[in-house]
């Protein structure tokens, strides 16, 4: 199963749907350079709307001002 990993920071959340099984690709506008998945660096939500529908999950975190 496919996992994305909106918002994705450092891999965190990722961590533990990679270890429940998934296979996780993580989408952050920063540059996460230890992010341990496959990564994208871009808007997540722009990222959402054009390849959410080849995902089975998706976990979004923004962040919280």
């Amino acid at each position: 199963m496919k996992l994305l990993d909106l918002f994705c920071c450092g891999g965190g959340a990722g961590m533990g749907y990679h270890r429940a099984g998934f296979d996780v690709t993580g989408v952050d506008i920063a540059h996460q350079p230890r992010y341990p998945f496959q990564f994208i660096q871009g808007d997540a939500l722009e990222y959402l709307a054009a390849h959410g529908h080849e995902f089975d999950a998706i976990h979004a975190s923004p962040p919280c001002q």
